[in-house]
């Protein structure tokens, strides 16, 4: 099965393969054609969380992705961190340059606890911190070295025209956000 998800925004590319991937016997392989980096990440992303192993090839119309509807086995190391999301909406907390010694002093306090959040999510103006913000980019490296998946929001990367700056974590969209959000234990917002 082919299906053609190029020029569509976030998440129907996500959607689309969900879809797709339901109506699919096991053992059977879906073919998504996309054309943005966003999407790309995006549906290898949802590919792998369902268990499923994909493969992508590049060319002059885009990008072909091809999902395997069959389930990997691997050995999951024992997790360390709490089911919590640290959802960030801006890039300081308040104001001017106060907000942003704290915004920095929070990410750098947050490395020095035992127990972390599972993920970070990004949005809106928080996307500054995976991008511009360089104090922070390295604070959010050593919390990814340490296993914290983070994510900034692909649609808002587009909106502020920095997609191609991030420099910390993967680009995420709007589908998994709200799956992430309903399934963890706690959500922290700031």
């Amino acid at each position: 099965m082919k299906i053609d998800c190029r020029n569509l925004e976030c998440p129907q590319p996500v959607l689309e393969t969900k879809k797709a991937l339901e109506s699919l016997p096991d053992d059977s392989t879906l073919d998504v054609l996309v054309n943005s980096v966003a999407s790309k990440e995006n549906v290898i992303r949802y590919a792998s969380n369902c268990g499923y192993s994909s493969s992508f090839e590049e060319s002059e119309d885009g990008v072909k992705i091809t999902i395997i509807k069959g389930f990997e086995c691997t050995i999951s190391p024992k997790s360390e961190f709490l089911n919590k999301v640290l959802f960030l909406k801006d890039d300081k907390i308040g104001e001017n340059e106060l907000g942003n010694m704290l915004m920095a002093g929070f990410l750098q306090n947050l490395l020095e606890q035992e127990s972390l959040p599972k993920e970070i999510i990004c949005v809106n103006k928080a996307i500054y911190l995976t991008t511009k913000n360089k104090k922070c980019v390295e604070i959010l490296k050593q919390l990814e070295e340490k296993g914290v998946e983070i994510y900034s929001c692909g649609v808002c990367l587009d909106f502020y025209e920095v997609t191609n700056e991030l420099k910390v974590g993967k680009i995420g969209n709007s589908f998994s956000v709200v799956q992430s959000l309903l399934e963890s234990k706690d959500v922290i917002s700031l």
